[in-house]
């Protein structure tokens, strides 16, 4: 009996920090969306803000041409130019319109939608999920502009019909050491690689930093073990119960400098 509760326990903060787990990547994703989406809103609003205050300074300049001692035909053709111009320039209005709306959905944004609308009609593939991944993990600076990011994808692998969210989660938890594991290195690298062989899509996370020692390849995926500060060492545990729940497997690879996981899905 005691066993039994014991087991029901345990099973019930797997299942706890799994949910807890899964909220967060939600939530990081949707952040890693707006965060993207916001930079690209800024470069168009600043586009848009010159392109304005052009059309504005051509006005003026078109009101001059227009008041100096031209031929009619010239003043015709100047005409026509300005009349063109201030068409452009009311399309540059509606675009600031525009552009300014999106900048107030997506500060009013608070509440991700529920995940399949997030993934949209087209089905993704594990390559779209390792490019999301890398790039939502670039609102590091330091990954973002030291690491070289090496990604070694295979052409035409099936699409992902389920299990979207949990692969997320998944690859989040083998790269979120990443930054911290390499930035020892002279020349910070990750690889990913992505391959299908016999009907089994395989992804493999490796780095150039200081690596796994042989004795705890397996340790490190025991719960609560870790060797970074601040860290509760449940990533890898929970990564290779995703994987198992994904009717897969996630190893720590041998006869590598760095670290090296390999992760191996049904291709289905």
């Amino acid at each position: 009996m005691v066993e039994q509760q014991g087991e029901a326990l345990n099973n019930g903060w797997e299942e706890a920090c799994l949910r807890q787990s899964h909220d967060a990547a939600v939530g990081r994703l949707f952040r890693g969306l707006i965060h993207n989406l916001n930079g690209s809103l800024q470069i168009f609003s600043l586009q848009t803000d010159l392109l304005a205050m052009a059309s504005d300074q051509i006005a003026v300049l078109m009101q001059q041409l227009l008041a100096a001692d031209l031929s009619p035909e010239a003043k015709t053709r100047v005409q026509q130019l300005s009349d063109l111009i201030q068409l452009r320039a009311g399309a540059v209005r509606q675009m600031q319109d525009k552009v300014r709306s999106c900048e107030q959905i997506v500060q009013r944004t608070l509440i991700l939608p529920d995940f399949s609308q997030v993934m949209g009609a087209e089905p993704h593939t594990v390559n779209s999920v390792i490019r999301t991944e890398v790039e939502f993990l670039c609102a590091d600076s330091f990954f973002k502009h030291k690491v070289l990011k090496d990604l070694q994808l295979a052409a035409d692998l099936p699409p992902l019909r389920e299990g979207q969210p949990a692969l997320h989660q998944l690859l989040f938890f083998l790269l979120e050491n990443s930054p911290a594991a390499v930035r020892g290195s002279e020349q910070p690298r990750i690889v990913m690689r992505s391959s299908r062989t016999a009907g089994v899509t395989t992804v493999v996370v490796e780095d150039n930093g200081p690596g796994v020692p042989e004795a705890e390849r397996e340790r490190i995926f025991a719960p609560f073990y870790t060797t970074w500060a601040g860290h509760l060492g449940l990533g890898l545990y929970l990564a290779r119960r995703l994987a198992a729940e994904l009717r897969g497997s996630l190893v720590c690879k041998t006869g590598v400098a760095g670290a090296a996981f390999r992760l191996a899905l049904p291709a289905a």
